[in-house]
Parts: structure tokens; C-alpha cells; sequence
């Protein structure tokens, strides 16, 4: 198994702001090409050389486009979702978009930014500080060919939390950071003593139900989770949909009794796709219908149900 390349940096410590995406799509679906012709990026979307370098890095992290030798073009996702003219949501004004990109950007396996997972796959318990992290940073970093500086590591950190902190105040641009911020995932809770006696803040995730999610982006975030994790098998044990490798119930931090209730309605209202059943105190999801999940996507915003 090839090992897969984490990045720590590339973001230029800048998250992605909200009003950044729709601009660069716009080049984008025109045909222009502002986010590898740095100076064509700094006239057409308004930002400076740092920014630009930022958002083709961040355009990637969350599957919005990619590039290839005839340029740049949108995802089936990006296209689906944030095309200007035909996208459900062009502008980032739903919630589930905002789902949506911490789903993309959690798993994405090309080059992805190693804070996200570390934080939303492996972190085994659930709170953590700023020392703890980097520790855990370091320690990945050293895998790499080349190790990151402890203030690249830091920059990575910093970044990651920004993205989903609450903006603390309406100055300025602050209250148009991330799409990220407004799940509240990210919460802190006091402040404890590091190994060397200071004082930091301690964070912790909120792992309440998530009953802002339509249930049919629950529907997308299983199908997509099953093509790239079970792609070959038609039943899986419905622990692994809980708290599995990249599993929606440890990518959206959402507690076992509420993907049983999820798990049950998919059963009930879509029955000809997925089905449950139990054996010997072994209860599984049935998948009798594979699919990329698209229809689901568009139904969550088109029409969505929630449970």
C-alpha cells in the first residue's frame, strides 16, 4: 500500500475565506486560468500574491476543481454545487455546503492537509491543545521526506483552527472567514497546564447530534465513505459506519445513537438501496444499489429532510 503524502503547508497560513470561492469559480467555469498565472490571479479575483497561492491550494484540498494539462476545470461536486449559473448553492449561503467542504476536505487523498486528519480520523480522544497537537504534528512530519520546522507546524495548527473558531467579533473580514465555522465543531472548553507548567487553551469537539444535516447528505456522506472504503463489498458492520477508517460517524463527530436513528430511516425511506439486518448480536448496512450518491447531494438541497 502506497503511503499516502500529508501536506502541513501550501495555504500560505491563510484559511479559505467564504467570498474567495465564488470569485475563483467564476475564472474558473470562464476559462481563465488566475489561480496558476499568479499575476492574472491578482487582477481578476482583487487579491494579493499570498492570497492567490492560498486559494489554488485550498481549491484543491476541498475537491471544489482540479488541474490538468488543458487547465483548470470544477469537480463533479464543484460543478453540481457552486457552478455560477446551474449550482445549487454558488454563493455558500446553505448549511449543508458547509458540511459538505469539512466532508471533502476530511477526505481527500490527494496530497491532503495533514490537520484534518489527524484531527477528525485519528484523534482518539476528545479535547486537545495547542502542544499536544504539534507534538502529533511533529512526530507525522518526520514520515515525510523532508521534515517540517516547528513553526511551519505551528502555521498548520493555527490554520486548521481558524478555519472552524467562531468568528469572535464583525470587524473587518473576521466575519467572513471559513465556511467551516459556523458547524461549531471546534469548541473551547477552559484551559489546562502543558508538560512545561503554562497555561493553554483546551479544545474540545462537539460530539452532540448533528440534526442540521438533511438526511439526505447523511445519504451522500455514506455512499461516497462506502465507494472509497468498501467499494468491493455489499454489506458492512454498522461499528465501521460508526467509527471506521474516514467513517461519517468520525469525520462528522456524530454520536452512535444518532447514525442508528439515521441508519434506520435509510432502511425505512430508501428501502430499495439500503437495508439492515442482524445476526448474532451483528448488526449490518446492506447496500443493494451502488452509487456516487449525486441524487442524494441535490435532494439535500433541493428538498431536504431532516430527522
Amino acid at each position: 500500500m502506497i503511503e499516502t503524502a500529508y501536506r502541513f503547508s501550501g495555504h500560505q497560513t491563510f484559511p479559505l475565506r467564504i467570498a474567495w470561492l465564488p470569485k475563483a469559480i467564476r475564472e474558473i467555469v470562464s476559462g481563465h486560468d488566475p489561480l496558476t498565472n499568479i499575476d492574472e490571479g491578482i487582477v481578476t479575483l482583487g487579491l494579493g500574491k499570498n492570497m492567490v497561492e492560498a486559494l489554488r491550494c485550498w481549491i484543491e484540498a476541498f475537491q471544489i476543481a482540479s488541474k490538468n494539462d488543458s487547465g483548470w476545470s470544477l469537480t463533479p461536486i464543484g460543478d453540481l454545487i457552486f457552478a455560477p449559473s446551474s449550482g445549487l448553492d454558488p454563493f455558500l449561503e446553505d448549511h449543508s455546503s458547509s458540511w459538505l467542504l469539512h466532508w471533502l476536505i476530511c477526505t481527500n487523498r490527494q496530497a491532503p492537509f495533514f490537520a484534518w486528519e489527524c484531527l477528525f480520523n485519528r484523534w482518539p480522544t476528545s479535547e486537545f491543545s495547542t502542544t499536544v497537537v504539534v507534538e502529533s504534528f511533529r512526530k507525522a512530519s518526520e514520515q515525510n521526506s523532508k521534515a517540517a520546522s516547528v513553526v511551519t507546524l505551528k502555521q498548520h495548527w493555527e490554520v486548521f483552527l481558524h478555519s472552524y473558531r467562531p468568528p469572535r467579533g464583525i470587524r473587518g473580514e473576521d466575519h467572513l472567514d471559513s465556511a467551516l465555522s459556523v458547524l461549531g465543531l471546534i469548541q473551547e472548553a477552559g484551559e489546562r497546564q502543558n508538560l512545561a507548567g503554562k497555561w493553554e487553551t483546551l479544545y474540545t469537539f462537539d460530539t452532540g447530534p448533528k440534526t442540521a444535516i438533511p438526511q439526505q447528505l447523511f445519504s451522500f456522506f455514506v455512499h461516497d465513505w462506502w465507494n472509497r472504503v468498501f467499494a468491493h463489498e455489499q454489506t458492512v458492520n454498522l461499528r465501521e459506519l460508526v467509527g471506521g477508517d474516514h467513517s461519517p460517524g468520525r469525520i462528522l463527530r456524530m454520536p452512535e445513537s444518532e447514525i442508528l436513528l439515521r441508519v434506520a430511516d435509510l432502511a425505512r425511506f430508501q428501502h430499495r438501496i439500503f437495508q439492515t439486518t442482524e445476526s448474532a448480536n451483528l448488526r449490518q448496512l446492506r447496500r443493494v444499489k451502488e452509487t456516487n450518491g449525486h441524487d442524494d447531494l441535490r435532494a439535500a438541497y433541493e428538498t431536504p429532510r431532516f430527522v
